[in-house]
């Protein structure tokens, strides 16, 4: 029996974004989702400033020691895992809840200032604030030559 050629398409596409992870937050929620379980990945907000950049990340129920930010080189990874909690001698009648482990990887701008970068948990919220390299100096550059 011949597989369907929209089926393999989709199986190489999803091959290539478990390789490059910098993609798979772009196009995976985009994806056909039938085939997938669920899983929990935190919903995110990137804002820039005149001083810096702000990654916000919802991680309800998750606590601080299962949260990991790392950085290296110009690669930020934000990892944890929210863990479900339900009676064993119980009966789930609905179960909308969703857990697991999850990871987040971000491409820091070249501006950012690696030292500096600091995050803080409130309220089921992490904020990874990521300062910039100097002032931002804005300027046109003038072109030598004839």
């Amino acid at each position: 029996m011949r597989s369907d050629p929209s089926r393999a398409a989709l199986r190489n596409l999803e091959s290539l974004i478990e390789r490059d992870p910098l993609l798979r937050d772009i196009v995976r929620p985009n994806l056909p989702g039938a085939r997938r379980a669920a899983r929990f990945s935190p919903d995110v907000d990137v804002v820039e400033d005149p001083s810096g950049w702000t990654i916000t990340l919802e991680v309800p129920g998750v606590p601080r020691d299962a949260l990991h930010v790392d950085v290296d080189g110009t690669r930020l990874t934000v990892r944890g895992e929210k863990k479900l909690t339900r009676a064993s001698d119980a009966t789930t009648r609905v179960a909308e809840r969703v857990g697991g482990s999850f990871q987040r990887e971000f491409l820091l701008p070249f501006a950012v200032a690696g030292a500096q970068i600091s995050a803080t948990l409130t309220d089921g919220v992490l904020t990874v604030r990521l300062p910039r390299v100097g002032d931002r100096d804005r300027r046109e550059v003038p072109i030598a030559g004839g």
